[in-house]
């Protein structure tokens, strides 16, 4: 199933990358990928919590029998999941219901006072997204409870499902002449699947949520998931300004048009960056049981083999994107304008490979239940945001060949420092 997921993914994509510029015009292709940035500020209202569940969970369940319905064993680790879940439920809701209200103004704000098309063509469209996306966050510790249990087949399997309706519906409604309102199928097609699987199909999460549990066997949130989460919160915030931040600044200072042709090409090497990590993304819950049992050898066994896959899947992608961009160039195919040029494609390319490495390595050290990653993030959040306001306004392909020197020359020898430590640990 996951490699199903992996396929469509890879075809849906690329399908949505040729009907985008035939069917949207350049300031609505603008419109259309400032969206998905301007709605990765939900990353501020869930802060990294799905990531402390799954290694939480992981580590729990390691010790438990895992069934379809219901955990069995240790009656004091099934307490303590029930008590997470319920706790996650009560902070998801606040969460989206605060992401609904304040992303939803942030963003009607923002395209108001650079707005290149008339309120009604993007208004609504941005209303529906904003709810869309506060109902997804609300189920995420649905989703992040199977992960950690183990189910990431299940959770694939509806992955597939969101995304054979989400492209789907996406297409028709650009051949329909539906215009913007294509970017919210996708986002529309999650928060109802998801709400129907939770429902029919989350058992397991279901009875979890209804469990009760001694209020002496909770987990304490202060002293078993602050520590982490603080540290993670930070973290993902950072990654806000690494990988959202360039298409609102070029949307700001150069215009939609240009903004489309960025966002189109960071969107492509975002979605080869998903497929290359959905190997060791799959096997993470496993890393934290290893790392419960104390299975060092088995660990970096697995850890090798899924990023070996993981490294030889991006490697591959990058170079054939790079290479087919250049070579349409050169042809003077039509809507090849509609993407970064070639040079700026280069660059987001060899980071789409060093992300690889960071991203694999971060996921191992995070299954331990800590965030050394922390000083990383924070200083390349920092540096991201000052390379994307500078080159914003002056040259997006020196604010690229900047956003990779910053990776190749600190992101990565930083990230793989860290990593040695905690690879070369016995205990």
């Amino acid at each position: 199933m996951t490699l199903l997921f992996r396929g469509w993914s890879i075809l849906g994509g690329a399908i949505t990358l040729l009907v985008v510029p035939i069917f949207l015009s350049p300031v609505e292709q603008g419109y259309y990928y400032t969206f998905a940035s301007i709605l990765g500020l939900h990353i501020f209202f869930e802060l990294g919590l799905s990531q402390v569940v799954v290694q939480l969970v992981g580590h729990e369940v390691a010790h438990l029998t895992v069934g379809d319905r219901k955990l069995e064993g240790d009656r004091v680790r099934i307490d303590r999941v029930a008590s997470l879940v319920q706790l996650l439920r009560r902070w998801y809701a606040v969460a989206a219901i605060l992401f609904g209200i304040l992303g939803g103004l942030a963003g009607a704000y923002f395209f108001q006072h650079r707005a290149q098309l008339p309120l009604a063509a993007w208004l609504p469209v941005w209303i529906v997204l904003a709810i869309a996306t506060s109902v997804n966050l609300a189920y995420t510790p649905a989703l992040a409870l199977l992960e950690g249990t183990g189910r990431v087949g299940n959770v694939a399997r509806l992955r597939l499902v969101q995304s054979l309706l989400g492209y789907g519906g996406l297409w028709l409604t650009l051949v329909c002449g539906g215009h913007l309102w294509a970017a919210a199928t996708t986002s529309v097609a999650s928060a109802i699947t998801t709400a129907y699987w939770v429902r029919n199909e989350g058992a397991l999460y279901q009875w979890l949520k209804h469990l009760k549990f001694l209020p002496a066997n909770q987990i304490d949130w202060r002293r078993e998931m602050l520590p982490f989460q603080w540290r993670i919160a930070a973290s993902w915030i950072s990654g806000y300004f690494i990988f959202y931040a360039f298409t609102p600044l070029i949307f700001s200072h150069r215009g939609a048009a240009e903004a489309g042709r960025f966002g189109m090409a960071m969107t492509v090497f975002n979605s080869v960056s998903s497929v290359g990590m959905s190997w060791i993304n799959a096997k993470a819950p496993t890393f934290g049981m290893l790392i419960s049992r104390g299975q060092r050898s088995e660990l970096n066994t697995l850890f090798v083999d899924v990023f070996r896959r993981s490294m030889i899947f991006t490697a591959a992608a990058s170079l054939a994107v790079i290479m087919g961009t250049y070579l349409l160039s050169l042809t003077g195919w039509a809507f090849i304008s509609r993407i970064a040029a070639p040079g700026v494609i280069a660059c987001l390319g060899v980071v789409c490979i060093i992300n690889c490495i960071v991203f694999s390595v971060a996921t191992f050290m995070r299954a331990h239940r800590e965030e050394p990653m922390l000083p990383v993030s924070v200083a390349a959040g920092i540096g991201t945001a000052a390379i994307a306001y500078w080159g914003s306004m002056h040259s997006i392909l020196l604010m690229s060949l900047l956003y990779l020197a910053l990776n190749l020359c600190m992101v990565l020898p930083w990230s793989v420092l860290l990593f040695r430590r905690y690879f070369q640990r016995t205990a």
